[in-house]
């Protein structure tokens, strides 16, 4: 049994991985299988062995790679059916490439078929239940835990609307599959919904034209400004809280401001923050190489107590109160002078 974070298991993993090379405590070695570009994605491919626990279609993971040496880690959801992990021990993840980006711009230089990764658990509750209809939306690299949760059905009892939002034939992702999707399941309709084409999709444009169900569930996923677009258009037609689940990524993307002083103190040293962003850009920009895992506000890695100042959420756009409490760095702006201590972010 492997235990994250134990001080034992800490403390003894430097001897372990001499011994045991591909050994990371509290994850799951994974030996890469394929990789495979599409729609401006890296398709991976991994063997799990059978330590590996069972998913609920729709969860997450975070995905550890050695990035030039260093251990990095990202969050991506699972794209691949319960069935193919538990019959071929595979999991699937189809890892969206930012060219620029530290994680995914390097990835496809670092890993080759043999190579091996290291997986988190599965987590989270972004899942589909047939207790109603539903309307799936899904925009971009979105569409991935979508695909995992219709790919493990072996039979649709309710009627589905899924539409998937993408940018030009160039960036469907899964595109081998949707004809087939679409025939075995005969309550689903599929809607692949072409941007280049069609224009954006928007909460008018869905509504008037698509016409979902607004007594059945809604799942989106995509990015934040999407979901939360679509999330307040669901609620002011009179759909209920409880029936919209979203899980999105990116940032809420803000005019850049004066900064807010930060004062991060990291044990017995003080710093003070220069730069602009997330307090976790900003302790970068300032020298700092502090501990994260997804940089989306999911894995909790980054959690810092903050003694006083007012932050906003950059997911959601929450303000803080202005009193003591935890914060995440990787989705947490200054919007006052903010002071901050942690004794276990460095790295």
């Amino acid at each position: 049994m492997l235990f994250r974070q134990s001080s034992f298991t800490g403390a003894a993993e430097p001897l372990i991985q001499w011994l045991l090379p591909w050994f990371n405590a509290g994850f799951y070695a994974a030996r890469v299988l394929q990789i495979k570009p599409q729609a401006g994605c890296l398709r991976l491919k991994l063997k799990v062995s059978r330590l590996f626990p069972l998913f609920t279609p729709g969860q997450h993971l975070q995905l550890r790679v050695n990035i030039s040496g260093v251990p990095t880690e990202r969050t991506f959801s699972i794209c691949s059916s319960v069935q193919q992990l538990h019959d071929q021990r595979e999991i699937e993840l189809a890892v969206k490439i930012q060219p620029q980006g530290r994680f995914t711009g390097a990835l496809s230089g670092e890993l080759t078929p043999g190579n091996y990764v290291h997986l988190g658990a599965p987590t989270g509750d972004f899942a589909f239940s047939q207790d109603s209809a539903a309307c799936l939306i899904a925009a971009g690299s979105g569409v991935t835990p979508f695909f995992s949760m219709l790919t493990s059905l072996s039979r649709l009892t309710v009627p589905v609307l899924f539409v998937y939002s993408y940018r030009g034939t160039e960036q469907l992702l899964f595109a081998e599959h949707w004809a087939a999707l679409q025939a075995k399941f005969p309550l689903l309709q599929l809607v692949l919904w072409d941007s280049a084409v069609r224009g954006r999709l928007t909460p008018e444009r869905l509504f008037a034209e698509l016409q979902p169900e607004l007594h059945g569930n809604f799942l989106l996923c995509g990015p934040t400004e999407f979901t939360q677009d679509l999330r307040a258009a669901c609620l002011a037609r009179g759909v209920s809280p409880t029936q919209v689940i979203a899980e999105s990524f990116g940032l809420i993307q803000r005019n850049a401001a004066t900064s807010q002083p930060v004062r991060l103190v990291l044990g017995r040293q003080q710093h003070d923050l220069v730069g602009q962003g997330s307090i976790l850009q900003r302790a970068e920009q300032s020298g700092l190489v502090l501990r994260y895992g997804c940089r989306r506000g999911v894995c909790m890695q980054c959690l810092c107590d903050k003694s006083s100042g007012v932050v906003r959420n950059l997911l959601t756009g929450e303000l803080s109160d202005a009193g003591a409490g935890r914060i995440q760095l990787c989705i947490s702006e200054a919007v006052s002078p903010v002071e901050l201590s942690s004794e276990g972010l460095i790295v």
